[in-house]
Formats: C-alpha cells, structure tokens, sequence
C-alpha cells in the first residue's frame, strides 16, 4: 500500500488471494510431491528455504516504499460510525464461523471420502482456494465500494446461505463416491483419479463458502484503514481474526460437535454468519423500509435458509456409515438396526447391527470410525463368532499363554471392548489401562452389553480418555504387558502408531521381561507396507514372532530384551479366559499352536524379501501410501501361504507337534487347520479307509480326485506309462499331507505306502515316492541326496519343465538344508537351481522365503 497508494481495496484483496491460493497450493504440494521424496525433514527444510528466497526476492521493494497515510481517500459515506473495537469483533466472529465448518465440513467429507491423509489435504486446498479466489474476486472492485461495512454485511449473509447450501450439496456426495468407485479401476492410476474426483467434490461443498469468507477480511480491513486507524489496523484485524479461528475450532470439537452434531454445528456456525451479515447491513446498509430494503430481504433469506436446512436436511446413519469410499455401496442394508450414533470430538462413532446373510441364523453386532468397521461380533454368544472375534481374544490370550502373571497391562484402542474384556477373564491380571482417544468409542462399546462387560464393570478395568502417546509419555508406571490395536494404518494420525519411533518409544514404557503386542492388518495393504511396519519393529525389539488369528489379521508378539516365549497351556486354567477361547475354536494349547507362523529369522527374510524403507514419523511411508493400498484392494497373502507351505517350516520354526488323527477340531478360521483336516481326508482315501467317489469336507474336488486317480493307476499297474504325470500326482498329493499329518501317520502313505499295488521300474516315479516318503520322515539327508538325483540326473530337463515338480523338491531340499543348519548347501542350490526354474516358481513367496532363510547364517 506504500508502493501503491490509494489502492487499498486491490492490495489487501490481492495479498490475501497470493498469500491464500500459495497456502493451497503449498498443502497439495507437500503431500503429493515433498513428502513422499524427502519426508518431513526435507518438506521443512524446502519452506524454510522458499521463505529465504523471499526474503532475498522482496528486499529491493524495501528501497522503494515511502510512509504515506493509508486510508482517508474515501470514507465510508453510508450511516452509523461503526467503531474498530466492533469490526474487530466481526472479525473475530467471522474468523470463528469460518473454522467451524472447516472443522465440520472436514469430518462430514471423511465419511464420503475417507478419513486419509489425501482426502484431508484435498479438503483443506479446496477450503483454502475458495478462501484465494474471494479475494480474487474483490481484487477489483474493492475500492469503487462505497461502503465495505454494507458490502461485508451481504458477504455474510450469502456466506451462511451457502454454508446451509453445502449441506443439500454433501447429501450427493455419497451417491458420487458409490459411482467412482464402481467404475474406476482400482490401481495407481485409478487412485489418481479418485483424488482429483474427490478434490471436486470437496470444492462443491467447500467453495462457495469459502468464497464468500475470502472477501470478508479485506472488506473489514479496508474499512478501518478509511476511517483513518492507519496500518495497525491490518494486524488487529487479522489477530482478532485468527483468535475467533482457534475459538472456532475449540467451540466446534469440544462444545458443537459432541453436544448436537455436524448438522447443527454447521448450522450454528451459519446462524453466526448471518447474524452478523444482519447487523452489518442493519447498520451501515442507505435506509428503506419493509421487505423491499437490504435488511428486510437479507431477513427473509435467511429465515427462508435456516428453515430449510433444519425441516430437510436429513443426514441418513445408514448413509453416513456406508464406509462407500471402501466397498462403493451407498448404504447400509435397510435391515440394519442403527444402535448408537455420536459426532465425538475426534470421530463419528456407530454402532450397528446387521442380520446375518443367506439365512444364516443370528446378526452381526459392528462397532465403526467415521464409517469405518473398527470390531465386528455376533450380536449374542448364541451365533457363530465373527472373525474379528478371533483376532480379539487372541490379542489377549497369545501373551496369557506365554507368562504366568501380567501385574499392569496397558491397551491401546478400545474398540469393540473385546480384548480388555478377554484380558479380565483371568485372575493372572492386576490391573488393565485401556487408552482411547475418542469418548464416543467407549460410549458405544456399551452396547455390546454382556459380550464385553468385564471392561466396564471390573475394578481391575481402568478406562483413559487420552493420546496414546501423550498417556504412555506422562505415566510414571512401567508396564509388562502392552497390547496396541488402533485402526487401520490408513485412517488418519493412525499410521504413528506404526512407526519406527513408536517401536522405540514402547520398550522405555516396559517393564523388565515384559511383551509388546501389535495388530496389523493384512487386508487393504500391500507387502511393502507390511515389511515397512515390521522393519520398524525388527529394529526395537531382540525378538518378535507372528501369529495369524485369521487370514488377514496378523498378531506380532515381541519382546525388547530376550526371546518370545512360546505358547503355553496357562490360558487354559483360566475358567473365564478358557470359554472365550473355546468359543473361537481353541479349545487346547495345540489349537492355540495353529496361529504360530513365523518367528525373528523368517520375519527378517521377509522383510528382506520385500525391501521397505521403514515406516516413521519423518518419512510416512505408511500414512501416504496405505490410502492407494486401500483404494487398490490389496492384501498380504505371504503369512497365509507360508503357513500352508508345502513343507513344515512354520511348525519347525514354532516347534508345534503335528496334531493326531483322532483329534477333535473346530480351530481358529485358518487355511492351515482346514488343510489338516482335509490331509486327514486324504490319507483315508490312499489307505483305503473311504471309498472311491465319496465326497469329502475338507478336502477339494481336484484333490480327492488326484489322491482316487494315483490310487487307480497304482491298481492298473500304469505308474509306469506316463511317469511325469505320475510324479506331479505324489508331489501334488505330498503338498496337501506331509506338512501336517505325523511321521507315523505317515508312514503307510508315504515311506511305505500300502496304495502302491505294483513294482515301480521309471526311475522318476520310484524317487518321487522315496524323496516324499523321506520328506514325510523328517529325513533330511535322503531328501537332499534323492533331490540332487532328481534335478541333476537324466530326469532333470523334466523336473525344471514340470512346475508341481519342481517347487515341490527345490523347496524340500531347502527345508533340509535349514532343519540341518547348512547355509552352505542353500546358497550352493540356489545358485545351481535357481536359473532353472520357471519364474512362477523362482519367484513364488514360500519358496523365496524359505530360500533366502536357509541361505542366511
């Protein structure tokens, strides 16, 4: 205004649209580009030294600017002095509204688009920019006003009406999102396109508004600067501005939203707006009475718009909890029963209940996040248990069976109540801290009733409404036992509960020999992202293992100084502890034992396997890419099929028994436990204990029909004539029985097998049969020397041809050389065998794996 003077109005408008569109431009610019390729330090380090840049650029203007007297050209010429103290206010107000439904419109958007950092910087740009382009708009008409306080009265008004006006719009935004992500493919580029779609429909929300706000604080400023209060009045206003915005915020999260929710809040926040609009124009508007003057008319509408937006604005729970920016449905099914529904001060919490489908008896009772299902369980003890439930109890009852007492145990999460609840079920627990953030969480857990009672109704049982960290940090008290399940690493400010600094943070929080248990989700993730948790992890802690409580719920268990113990039977003397677990389907420590996948060695070769920078505070490699992982559909297979390999690696490394035939087994919701029992189908069809063509449970249709068709040929006497398509039966065969049926139980199938009807004279059937029968047996020698014999001799060019073939003995004979401990002889195969192979097998998970394991000191 020195450089320019007598263009007040164009130079405040103009700042704040440079400064504003900059703030826009620099929230996409640091998430989508910054942050992802120099992390946090990097992004902070790049603003310090644009600022610099600045400051060197801006220095010559210095040279030129004069002292001059700003503001007197034009007074104001409409009735009523208005002192500063009472635009200041205005100010302070507006400042305040504004915040309010940026607040608001932020946690009404997240249940639309998703609760991710993406979504959070599109809305915030889109907020900003309506704010940049009102300033625009201003720019040049701003000092042909002749009064701005008048002007700033109409701002206000169609600023409340197009705050009640994005309501009607936000209605639309769910069945906009159900169509995006129906006909978007779900990939990389596809996400690309949902964030621009969701930019715009952020900015059909947000804008108008917005728009109207951006001209608010150059209307008010230029309005003191003419009567004559001089440049001071650019920094009150602004100050009286910015502390109406923290008010804002403060009313919002703490008052607005738990009190009445997002509709009313908004509503509020627009009555504010209007108000003031009203008494601007009240005040500083040229006289007329009736309907026909300013005031009468600007009255009218904004009766006429808060009317409407209380009778028919409708904000459907089951609409709001649709989660549709994951599954692209725009509803909860009309059977479901909404129990529970509360805007909190950090999410909106529901809790509702859904009839089972296809005529299964029962409901599923769901507890969720801004739309998010953060736990799931049946509505009574009567119906089957969900798979949450297992993931649930088992966060609880892994590290019961691994210590005889837990005196302080702290959960971070509350969820569902379940695992607090499971906790309480023994009397080994002294005390259980559940840290929550969010109070409405808590309050909804109640409805879960006498599934999670013991939380709330157990003296031990003490509820924290806090930060995790912030509790953790401030506590005097160490704890020997800490269970972390919070949401998903993509929803928002979750992801630093999966960092490396976290995993640091937690062993000071430790007692001596105590555990630290993680959940980590293996659905809407992709193995990178895991390896990036677990390469945080591996760093902080001597020793971590990993169980499966479903298959796509991973348990860590680890421990910062020592090993992990390994599953005991403790668990089971507990009466209370005991039925929660009968009721997920362990009734006994080997059930328990089924859940063990992985310990510190093969968890590292995964890790090396798919090679992550770890996730961290400074470089969110799990806030930012979690949210395309998500949209992509992606899911962690590797735990599940390594559990399933076709060699015994995971029962070794956990040292579990295999488990007897006559065993009684419901087991936990794991393809390992349905694989034993349909290997337990298998051996009754080769031993002859059930008839040719009888169908089977567990086991497939192509399986039972290998196990009947190698049982036929072996009757014919034609093992012989077609010795490649013989071998690929007892590989395939071998795959679904050797890892989990006893040596003994064994023996008649495969080291001396009694389906065998006929001499075998192809070389290639007899070492098929003798290199199985010796896999079956744990003798690992004659594995090794029937293998090379196999892969090196005149059958060779068939085994490499046969994929079956040769994943099955290449990772036999790896499983040797780790059972002995002979990395030599593992690098020696794999530098021989591994250029052999076909890539489908080279490049298989379980293989690599086990490879790169056996291959390691």
């Amino acid at each position: 205004m020195r450089i320019l003077p007598n263009a007040e109005g164009r130079v405040l408008s103009g700042l704040y649209f440079s400064n504003s569109i900059g703030a826009a431009a620099g929230a996409l610019a640091s998430t989508y580009l910054l942050l992802p390729w120099v992390g946090l330090p990097g992004t902070i380090l790049s603003a310090g030294l644009l600022n610099i840049f600045i400051a060197i650029a801006i220095y010559p203007l210095s040279k030129v600017e004069r002292e001059t007297t700003v503001g007197s050209s034009a007074p104001d010429k409409t009735n009523g002095a208005t002192g500063p103290l009472f635009v200041l206010l205005i100010a302070g107000l507006t400042g305040a509204s504004s915040f309010v439904y940026e607040i608001t419109w932020v946690r009404m958007l997240s249940l639309a688009l998703g609760t991710t950092i993406h979504a959070f910087e599109l809305m915030l740009a889109s907020f900003i920019a309506g704010i940049a382009f009102g300033g625009l708009w201003l720019r040049s008409r701003a000092d042909r006003l002749s009064s701005p306080l008048a002007t700033a009265g109409w701002v206000q008004v169609w600023m409340g009406l197009a705050a009640l006006a994005s309501m009607f719009v936000y209605a639309n935004s769910f069945e906009w999102v159900g169509w995006l992500m129906r006909v978007i493919v779900r990939s990389a580029d596809g996400y690309g396109l949902y964030n621009v779609a969701s930019g715009v429909i952020s900015l059909l929300v947000m804008f108008p508004a917005a728009f109207f706000a951006g001209m608010t604080l150059p209307l008010l400023t230029l309005a003191l600067l003419r009567q004559g209060h001089g440049e001071k009045a650019i920094g009150q206003v602004y100050a009286f501005n910015t502390l109406g915005a923290i008010a804002g915020v403060l009313l919002a999260v703490h008052v607005l939203l738990p009190l009445v929710g997002l509709k009313m809040a908004l509503i509020v926040a627009a009555g504010i707006d209007l108000a003031l609009g009203l008494v601007l124009l009240n005040k500083h508007q040229v006289k007329t009475k009736g309907l026909s003057s300013s005031f009468g008319r600007a009255l009218a509408m904004s009766l006429v718009g808060v009317l409407c937006a209380v009778l028919f604005v409708h904000f459907d729970p089951l609409m709001l909890n649709s989660s549709v920016y994951r599954h692209g449905r725009t509803s909860l099914a009309d059977s479901a029963r909404i129990l529970y529904f509360e805007d909190g001060k950090t999410a909106t919490v529901a809790v509702y209940e859904v009839p089972n489908p296809n005529g299964v008896k029962g409901a599923t009772r769901s507890i969720a996040t801004n739309g998010k299902v953060d736990a799931g369980m049946s509505a009574t003890v009567e119906d089957s248990p969900s798979t949450d439930e297992s993931t649930m109890v088992l966060l609880a009852a892994l590290p019961m069976s691994m210590k005889p007492r837990y005196e302080r145990v702290g959960v971070i999460g509350f969820g569902s109540g379940l695992t607090t609840h499971t906790l309480l079920g023994s009397p080994r627990i002294g005390r259980v801290d559940t840290v929550e953030i969010e109070p409405a969480m808590v309050e909804g857990a109640r409805h879960f009733g006498e599934r999670v009672e013991r939380a709330f109704n157990d003296p031990r049982s003490h509820i924290v409404i806090d930060d995790a960290k912030s509790y953790f940090s401030s506590s005097p008290a160490r704890y020997d036992l800490i269970i972390s399940e919070p949401s998903n690493p993509w929803m928002g400010g979750t992801a630093s509960l999966f960092s490396k600094e976290f995993y640091a943070f937690v062993p000071r929080q430790l007692a001596e020999n105590g555990l630290f248990v993680q959940w980590l989700q293996l659905y809407e993730i992709d193995p990178e992202l895991v390896s990036s948790v677990l390469t945080g992890m591996l760093a902080n802690f001597s020793d971590v293992h990993a169980y499966l409580a479903n298959e796509s719920d991973l348990v860590l268990v680890a421990s910062p100084t020592g090993k992990v113990p390994m599953l005991g039977a403790g668990a089971f003397s507990d009466p209370l502890l005991r039925a929660d677990l009968t009721r997920i389907g362990v009734k006994n420590l080997r059930d328990a034992q089924d859940s063990f996948v992985m310990d510190r060695k093969a968890l590292v070769a995964y890790a090396s396997q798919y090679r992550s920078r770890a996730n961290s505070d400074y470089f969110p490699v799990l806030q930012l890419k979690a949210p395309e992982a998500r949209f992509r559909q992606a899911s962690v297979l590797d735990f599940g099929s390594f559990a399933t390999a076709p060699w015994p690696v995971s029962r070794w490394l956990g040292t579990v028994p295999a488990r007897p035939l006559n065993a009684d087994v419901d087991g936990l919701p794991l393809d390992v436990v349905r694989k034993w029992q349909a290997a337990r189908e298998l051996r009754s069809i080769l031993v002859g204990q059930r008839s040719s063509g009888e169908e089977t449970q567990f086991a497939t249709a192509s399986d039972r029909l290998s196990a009947e068709i190698l049982l036929g040929r072996s009757k014919a006497c034609s093992l012989d004539e077609n010795p490649e398509a013989s071998a690929e039966l007892i590989f395939s065969l071998a795959m679904e029985t050797v890892p989990y049926l006893s040596a003994s139980e064994q023996s008649n199938v495969w080291k001396h097998p009694v389906w065998l009807g006929c001499d075998i004279n192809s070389p290639l059937v007899r070492d098929a049969i003798a290199l199985v029968g010796a896999a079956s047996q744990d003798d690992h020698q004659q594995v090794l020397e029937v293998g090379r014999r196999m892969l090196e001799g005149t059958d060779a060019k068939v085994m490499f041809g046969n994929s079956i073939a040769s994943y099955y003995v290449v990772g036999a004979m790896q499983y040797a050389t780790l059972a002995t401990n002979r990395p030599e002889i593992s690098r020696e195969m794999r530098e021989r065998y591994d250029p052999l192979l076909k890539p489908l097998v080279r490049n298989s998970s379980p293989l690599r794996l086990l490879s790169d394991m056996a291959s390691s000191p």
